[in-house]
């Protein structure tokens, strides 16, 4: 018996070595895997940013963007500050702020919101007012977060109220001039 144990051993041993070598040959094929898909996602990144700096040029209304739940897991590189085309890096100057940030002038969120509550009897939700302004206004960037924290906005200052139906939460202009924007009484 203790002939056979020299031979187990070396078939055990042969066994991890050829386990050992399929390991760094899997290890190697999904590095090359990883660096292959982050090539392409660095590439798409630019392509996105590029796309989104033409559509602003010709002052397209910006489309849905979707780069921010998709690529939030996912560290940006550091190689993705190259000028488009290029393949440079900026040398002065501060980074290209996004494009979704500059608001047009006009209105704010809050008196949009209001001004929409007004136009309807009924108390409406935030996902029904974002709807909404995304098609009365698809100038501007609105997301639901956004309409709903401008409608607390105007909540806390008396412009509309809010009500809530079960789990729902729902919102309607105040009847008449809210007393921070009745006009004072003339002394005359």
């Amino acid at each position: 018996m203790p002939e056979n144990n020299p031979t187990l051993k070396s078939q055990y041993a042969k066994q991890v070595a050829t386990d050992i070598e399929a390991n760094a040959r899997e290890q190697e094929r999904l590095k090359s895997e990883a660096a292959a898909l982050h090539d392409q996602l660095e590439a798409l990144q630019q392509d996105h940013e590029l796309l989104v700096s033409m559509q602003a040029t010709l002052g397209a209304a910006p489309a849905k963007d979707t780069t921010a739940a998709t690529t939030s897991a996912v560290p940006r590189a550091r190689r993705a500050n190259v000028v488009a085309g290029t393949g440079k890096r900026p040398k002065n100057g501060p980074k290209r702020k996004a494009d979704a940030k500059a608001q047009p002038a006009g209105p704010s969120l809050r008196e949009l919101v209001v001004a929409l509550l007004a136009e309807h009897h009924e108390p409406r939700s935030a996902a029904e007012v974002t709807k909404e302004l995304a098609q009365v206004h698809p100038e501007r960037t609105v997301n639901v977060t956004l309409v709903r924290n401008a409608l607390e906005a105007s909540v806390a200052k008396n412009q509309s109220e809010r009500t809530k139906q079960q789990k729902s939460v729902y919102y309607s202009a105040l009847t008449g001039n809210p007393p921070a924007e009745q006009p004072a009484p003339s002394s005359g």
